[in-house]
């Protein structure tokens, strides 16, 4: 099977269904694979690779991204566990400014999330133990380092009791929040 892209309601970030095979010995899953990401015209220039470690349930990581010039593309996979992947468009004059969109990640799915650049992304965990692999084009940078309020956005993250980082919980709610990013401009 080769890979199979499927674009969402939020244009540019792709659901991927990677490269996988399975026989009498066990399976091999391509994640990445440049020629056939830049087929699409997405970002390929992937700089830094990271894995989180979720411990519990209802841990909420997000909204977060980067401003620019530091703006990260994600590529997402879920190494163990299951989680519910939140991402909000803040690119203004998009056609789906400010719409949330959500997809369980489990490891039995095998697919991958591309979050593109003014896609903020939060995290839900819903197993403990939860392990989540994820490239990103631009290196962490502390200073450009932003996001909006996880409860600001109209998401529906179901009656639970979140678990969340102070710096999290100070984060600015959506509506006062303004966009560093502009549909169709690259970042």
């Amino acid at each position: 099977m080769a890979f199979e892209f499927k674009e969402t309601e939020i244009r540019g970030l792709f659901v991927v269904y990677p490269h996988y095979y399975a026989d009498e010995r066990g399976s091999n899953m391509k994640t990445f694979h440049k020629d056939t990401f830049e087929q699409y015209g997405l970002r390929t220039d992937f700089g830094e690779t990271m894995i989180t470690t979720n411990l519990h349930k209802n841990v909420i990581r997000g909204f977060h991204f980067q401003r620019p010039p530091y703006t990260q593309t994600k590529l997402y996979y879920c190494l163990s566990g299951k989680w519910m992947n939140y991402s909000i468009d803040l690119r203004k004059g998009s056609p789906s400014y400010g719409k949330v969109i959500q997809f369980e990640m489990n490891t039995e799915e095998r697919k991958l999330l591309y979050i593109p650049d003014g896609i903020a992304n939060a995290h839900l965990i819903l197993e403990e133990n939860t392990r989540v692999l994820y490239q990103l084009t631009s290196k962490y940078m502390p200073e450009y380092d932003a996001g909006v309020r996880w409860d600001s956005v109209g998401a529906d993250f179901g009656s639970v009791d979140p678990i969340i980082t102070e710096k999290d919980a100070k984060l600015p709610k959506f509506n006062e929040f303004d966009s560093p990013f502009i549909y169709g401009e690259s970042t």
